[in-house]
């Protein structure tokens, strides 16, 4: 008696199902090869802009002017090379539109300053809004030693800031009216040598690889007014005693 062996094989049928699959997963790696790369991009984009704006933040928390560094002038609104309409009112210490009693004011008392022509470092503290301008910063992720990248995706890439004066006539409405629009407010400058009421600071980021793969490049900008600072209010209550 013969007994036949059975040999395990592959099916026609079955052959077909793998090699179209096959065909599938390879004909998608491109467009999956595609996505990832656009995710990558996306990404990097994303850090570049927060970083940018992180600072965009950090430099509006600071002074308007050198000027305004001085706490005994508490802050007051300066005098500037702008337009005339937002100059100080009949000797009041206010300027159009600013309530009669407001803690925001030019300084009558004791002369009025004007706002600094020079768009840099008076010192190196950066209290003022003026000290950023030039300003070049190399992100760089843990300590100076550090062999590691972190989570960014570009570890090669240089902010830097540049701050000038914009030109402050309104190109419809007036300086006493509730609103008024400026025509191109961030790319129309005041003339140089000469002071406005309004800085535009302007932060870019990119790639200090110039053949880098993402190629980040990313500009962002804000405003910054000639307004004065707010101050406390302090009030003193019945046996309490100020230090």
């Amino acid at each position: 008696m013969y007994l036949k062996k059975l040999r395990k094989g592959v099916a026609m049928v079955e052959l077909i199902f793998a090699i179209v699959i096959m065909s599938i997963v390879i004909s998608s790696a491109p467009m999956l090869m595609s996505q990832a790369s656009s995710s990558s991009l996306l990404l990097a984009q994303q850090e570049a802009i927060t970083a940018v704006s992180s600072n965009i933040g950090l430099i509006l928390t600071r002074y308007w002017d050198e000027q305004d560094t001085n706490l005994s002038l508490s802050s007051p609104i300066l005098v500037t090379d702008g337009n005339t309409g937002f100059n100080e009112v009949n000797n009041t210490g206010r300027r159009a539109g600013t309530p009669a009693f407001s803690t925001r004011s030019f300084n009558t008392i004791i002369g009025q300053f004007n706002a600094s022509t020079t768009l840099s470092h008076e010192s190196n503290d950066e209290d003022d809004v003026d000290d950023y301008n030039g300003k070049l910063t190399t992100l760089q992720v843990g300590s100076v030693t550090s062999t590691e990248d972190g989570d960014y995706m570009d570890d090669s890439l240089e902010m830097t800031t540049t701050v000038v004066y914009l030109q402050d006539s309104p190109s419809s409405g007036g300086v006493s009216s509730s609103t008024f629009e400026l025509d191109k407010p961030f790319s129309t400058f005041a003339s140089t040598g000469t002071t406005s009421n309004i800085k535009m600071i302007s932060v870019n980021i990119r790639s200090k690889d110039n053949n880098a793969t993402l190629g980040t490049n990313v500009t962002l900008k804000a405003f910054s007014c000639n307004i004065g600072s707010y101050s406390l209010s302090r009030r003193t209550f019945p046996g309490s005693t100020i230090p």
